[in-house]
């Protein structure tokens, strides 16, 4: 499920400790770096939620959102994933 990246989004997921990447669902299997149930990892990996310019993230191989060049203001057009069977470890 694709959600637009917003603001509000941001501040909330930071408020409330958002997790919805594949490494804090019960069915990701950390040993082989995949899901149990087959589902590819598409987005996920922008956790915590934060937006990084498209020259810096591709520049610097950044798709977890956790760099020092993250910044707070969503890019336009720029979307989040979320996995309809994520389960909370």
């Amino acid at each position: 499920m694709r959600f637009p990246l917003t603001e509000q989004l941001l501040q909330e997921a930071k408020a409330f400790e958002l997790r919805a990447a594949c490494r804090d669902c019960f069915y990701w299997n950390a040993a082989k770096g995949e899901c149990w149930h087959g589902w590819p990892d598409e987005g996920q990996r922008q956790w915590p939620l934060a937006v990084v310019p498209a020259a810096e993230g591709a520049a610097e191989g950044n798709v977890d959102g956790d760099a020092e060049g993250a910044t707070a203001a969503p890019a336009v057009g720029s979307e989040v994933a979320f996995c309809k069977e994520f389960e909370l470890r």
